[in-house]
């Protein structure tokens, strides 16, 4: 046999029936092969056909001289170990062949290229059936790798440092590296007890301390290799990482040490931005098609010295450009998704993983999350300045960052997830108890403290304080908790972005044709502001993004809807599986929710509703072409889902009830969302408005409850006995007129009775109001019209206020144009008053006008309520004040403002609304006769005046001619009353009610003070007040007492004085 030369042993034809199987003949075939894998030999004379010498070994003349399964463990590890390099020079064979391999100094690198090579010869160990020889040589080289570790003493790289070099080469190239990694890993891992039990031994995953060490290491090795500045989504180094790491984390072993070794170190000081710039996982989830921080303009004015791709140079971008940028954000956004998503989900969660894996990589999250806590507030910190967001360096991580982590638990979350009530059994799956704070030993403690739906009851108190929550629970918190975080937060910066933009882009309009040096300036910030904005509003808005968190916070608001008013405790069986049940009428017309169902709501957070409700009204302002892919749910090709039924739901299980949902604000934001679902001027969502609001506001029986909901939700807002800013306040409200409007006039539509029913049902509220009037509590629908009237008072006279000082500073600074008495700080201080005034009268005008459009639409039908005592005289009055300042001659001239359009103010179109107002109530004589009993306000010239301008502006001749007959009518009740007056001006003091010093109709004791007043007087005071005047002690229109004896003598006494008239 070739005992000089093993390559040709291996190149004859082994299927030769002349090879004989002789032991001897088999022994040197092995030996062939062993020297070819390790490159060493024990026969002195070795020859080879190959281009480099082997390493002689044999040094006992009285040893054999073959390679042997007994001889060869010993001679690798010598070989290993071997130093003197001229020695080892002296030994090559043949000694004519340079030896490529001298001291091996990267022992891993030898032993898998031995791998490699025992690999390739495979084939032909089979053949000559030394296939168990085989099977000897690789575990022997894996074995030798685990030797290594322990006997070996780093130089100056450690072990690990030079194993993770071997992934870093081979790991991508080497068809074999995969075969060889595994099975080192195989021989190192003893997890199988560990994952298998409760224990948390660290010391169970793997026999020897040593080894575990260099298995952590080698993810501190993978953490320093990664720059995230330099990582570029459009190159491959990413997917070249994740790639690698999916290979190294191919064990639950290596899966479960890769997550434990990215948690940062405990200390003291601030870590939040620190899981993301030190950690391998948050290093992972940093790639972005938003720029890195430090990307970012350094400079407010300065050139942009950032790293944006898209939506550059925006003040010449046309429609068309701003379309292809979005288009390829969102494509390279999608790459980066589906690149996350799979290693973070296929491959760390689904595959080959275990309970304590997916528990450590929570706790990950959660410790994350918890130390970014104050990162969902973060757009509050701006304060007076919101251009602190662009000069301050954040203290979190990026918004790249948290939208990565968010769409990896959206993913997690989609499995839960229905499109219809027959597939939504595993949302009953999800543990309401999760945020209970009595509950122990969870991941996300961090939503413990936060604000439930209603106050805490003492019926929430858990008996099990230990509770071992599934990961359909975990996930959906998580990815409510990552809502927060990072979309929200991100909208809330879109917002003041957008406010900011409009006040740089009204300036760089100002000086767009002025020489003005900081004109270069004003216009290098629009650029990058606007380049911001549009980079924000693009990754938002991105459609597989959107596509899951509409699916999700859908499913929520069905979860929510069916915890509040339906759920029983044998729902949350987990032995059972069963479809959430369809609400059903009865369950929205119940006044009292079940013990059970309000436990529920007292441990969740109200958040969770805020993320559902802010969602859709980001949408709806900043992207609303996306409103049909929410709730149709275009993208995904499959049978149309039941979200605008689970939509309606949420609305009529919360927002008009405050046993389920304490917080006034958040129902008002309820009642924000749904303008979502109104009428649109963009043409191409008028065919999904038609179909999506026929299904929520007509095609349901129990959608009329909407109205109701809405009066309630629009009274709690001013009795929340909480402060609600001025501005937040109407806010809320503007919506709430839209929908009014929209709802009320459907009839206009269409004939049929279901248009009307929403009309029908507030008419229905008013008559119940008229006829409870007095009631211990007030009617909701009277505690609506009085708040409303409130709101036309305050908005409108405000309006005309400012409009009167805003004429005065444009009379000051035409003035100074011709003498200059005003210095350069008197004028700019005056100019910058003057912009601040009309941005607040533009938004009374606003505001006034739709809250008199309001009025007028309710008085075409709701009469009798307007002119009922205890409110006709406070709507008469306010109709005076408002003509009389619109029509009187000298009124007017004080509002002539230089431009009505710039602060909204449409003096025409209100004068003919209040008219209306008049008209549609001119048929009740008791309105007719509070109109004249207004001193302050009325006139027998102010109809005259507006009749005058009715024509001016146009308005229908027969119309008005209308109004000139209640004119007139009104004059003659007018009339009628100063004889009635005359009669009366000397009525005795006990007649006269002492808040309004005139003669009392139906005078009331009220039964504390025991002071009489007219019961219209308490009546209008009790609208808002409900206490005594004169001591402030609780008091009710029902406990005030008829004054009999004294009404009887007030009508003698009018009786005898109006017979002593009539006989003159």
């Amino acid at each position: 046999m070739h005992h000089n030369n093993p390559f040709a042993a291996l190149s004859q034809n082994t299927n030769n029936p002349t090879l004989t199987e002789t032991k001897t003949d088999r022994s040197n075939e092995k030996n062939n092969f062993s020297e070819i894998v390790f490159k060493i030999t024990l026969n002195p004379l070795f020859k080879n056909e190959s281009n480099e010498a082997f390493v002689f070994m044999g040094d006992d003349p009285n040893k054999s001289n073959l390679l042997s399964e007994q001889n060869l463990d010993e001679l690798l590890l010598e070989r290993l170990m071997l130093t003197d390099a001229e020695y080892i020079n002296d030994q090559r064979r043949p000694r004519e062949k340079p030896l490529k391999t001298g001291v091996i100094k990267e022992h891993f690198f030898y032993l898998f290229e031995c791998f490699e090579r025992l690999e390739n010869l495979k084939r032909k160990f089979i053949q000559t059936s030394l296939s168990d020889h085989y099977e000897f040589i690789y575990n022997l080289i894996i074995n030798m790798c685990r030797t290594v570790i322990s006997i070996i003493e780093p130089e100056q790289e450690p072990l690990s440092k030079k194993f993770f070099n071997l992934i870093i080469t081979y790991g991508a190239e080497s068809e074999h590296f995969s075969k060889f990694y595994q099975s080192f890993i195989k021989l190192i891992d003893n997890s199988d007890n560990f994952f298998n039990s409760e224990t948390n031994d660290l010391d169970q995953l793997v026999e020897d301390p040593l080894e575990l060490k260099f298995l952590t290491d080698l993810f501190y090795h993978f953490n320093q290799s990664i720059n995230i500045q330099a990582f570029d989504i459009y190159s491959n180094e990413f997917r070249k990482k994740l790639d690698l790491l999916r290979l190294i984390t191919g064990s639950k072993l290596m899966k479960y040490l890769f997550v434990k070794c990215s948690f940062l170190a405990e200390s003291g000081q601030t870590r939040g931005k620190s899981w993301q710039t030190d950690t391998l996982i948050g290093k992972l989830l940093t790639p972005s098609v938003l720029p890195l921080e430090q990307y970012k303009f350094q400079s407010l004015f300065g050139e942009p010295q950032h790293q944006f791709r898209y939506f550059l140079n925006t003040s010449h971008m046309t429609r068309q450009d701003a379309e292809i940028n979005e288009k390829n954000m969102h494509q390279a956004q999608r790459m980066i998704n589906r690149e996350i998503s799979s290693f973070f989900y296929d491959h760390l969660v689904k595959t080959n993983s275990n309970a304590k894996i997916r528990n450590m990589w929570l706790g990950w999250c959660s410790k994350c999350m918890t130390d970014n806590k104050a990162k969902c507030q973060e757009w509050s910190n701006f304060g007076q300045n919101p251009m602190n967001m662009f000069s301050n360096k954040s203290n979190y991580p990026s918004e790249g960052f948290w939208l990565n982590l968010l769409d990896i638990f959206l993913t997690y979350s989609m499995p839960f997830c229905a499109d219809g009530l027959q597939n939504s059994s595993k949302l009953l799956k999800i543990n309401y108890n999760y945020t209970n704070p009595d509950i122990k030993d969870k991941n996300l403690t961090l939503l413990d403290s936060e604000t439930k739906f209603i106050p805490n009851r003492d019926t929430t108190k858990v008996q099990d304080e230990h509770v071992n929550f599934n990961f359909i629970t975990e996930s959906f918190y998580y990815t409510h908790n990552l809502i927060r975080f990072s979309y929200l937060s991100m909208y809330q910066k879109l917002i003041k972005i957008n406010n900011e933009l409009a006040k740089w882009q009204e300036m760089y309009q100002d000086l767009a044709h002025s020489t003005d040096p900081q004109m270069s300036r004003i216009k290098t910030m629009f650029e990058n502001m606007s380049c911001e904005f549009l980079n924000m509003q693009g990754v938002m808005t991105e459609e597989g993004l959107i596509k899951k968190l509409s699916k999700f916070l859908f499913n929520t608001a069905l979860w929510l809807s069916f915890v509040s008013t339906k759920a029983l405790k044998s729902n949350f069986d987990a032995e059972k599986s069963q479809n959430l049940e369809p609400l059903s009428q009865v369950d929205f017309l119940s006044k009292e929710t079940n013990s059970f169902n309000l436990d529920i709501l007292a441990v969740i957070p109200e958040f969770l509703l805020t993320n559902i409700v802010e969602f859709l009204t980001c949408i709806n302002r900043f992207k609303e072409t996306l409103l049909p892919d929410l709730f149709m749910d275009r993208l995904s090709g499959n049978n149309e889902p039941e979200f605008s039924i689970w939509y309606l739901y949420l609305i009529l299980s919360f927002m008009g009830r405050a046993d389920r949902l304490f917080n006034p604000h958040i129902r008002a934001q309820i009642a924000e969302s749904i303008e979502c679902l109104l009428p649109r001027q963009n043409p191409v969502l008028v065919e999904f408005q038609k179909n999506l609001s026929k299904r929520i506001f007509l095609d349901n029986q129990y959608s009329a409850l909407i109205s109701e909901s809405l009066i309630n939700v629009f009274v709690s807002i001013e009795m929340s006995g909480q402060s609600v800013q001025f501005e937040q306040k109407f806010n809320y409200r503007r919506p709430m007129y839209e929908l009014f409007d929209y709802l009320w006039n459907l009839p206009t539509q269409n004939a049929s009775p279901e248009y009307r029913k929403h009309r029908d049902e507030l008419k229905k509220m008013a008559n119940f109001a008229l006829e409870n009037i007095e009631n211990h509590e007030q009617p909701l629908f009277l505690k609506f019209l009085n708040y409303l009237i409130n709101d036309a008072n305050y908005l409108l006279v405000e309006g005309l206020l400012l409009l009167e000082k805003i004429k005065t500073s444009q009379d000051k600074l035409e003035l100074d144009k011709v003498e200059k008495n005003l210095n350069n700080q008197q004028k700019s201080e005056l100019e910058s008053s003057l912009k601040q005034m009309i941005m607040m009268a533009k938004f009374h005008n606003i505001m006034s006008l739709k809250t008199i459009q309001t009025i007028k639409m309710l008085t075409d039908e709701i009469k009798d309520l307007f002119c009922h005592q205890v409110l006709v005289d406070r709507i008469a009055t306010m109709l005076n004040d408002f003509l009389l300042h619109l029509v009187g001659k000298k009124k007017r001239k004080q509002l002539k403002v230089k431009n009505f359009e710039e602060v909204k103010f449409k003096p025409k179109e209100v004068v003919s609304i209040i008219c209306d107002i008049y008209l549609n109530l001119g048929e009740n004589r008791h309105f007719c006769e509070a109109i004249c009993r207004d001193g302050r306000s009325y006139s027998s010239d102010l109809f005259q005046s507006a009749i005058e301008v009715l024509q001016q502006i146009g308005r229908d001749p027969i119309w008005v001619q209308q109004f000139v007959l209640f004119y007139k009518k009104v004059n003659g009740v007018a009339e009628q009353l100063k004889l009635e007056e005359a009669n009366f001006d000397d009525a005795p003091d006990e007649f006269l009610d002492p808040i309004m010093s005139c003669l009392m109709e139906d005078p009331v004791l009220l039964p504390s003070s025991k002071q009489i007043v007219d019961k219209s007087t308490i009546s209008r005071h009790l609208l808002s007040d409900q206490t005594d005047p004169f001591n402030r002690s609780p008091l009710t229109l029902q406990e005030v007492v008829p004054a009999t004896d004294l009404k009887k003598r007030i009508d003698e006494w009018k009786k005898s004085k109006l017979s002593i008239s009539n006989s003159q």
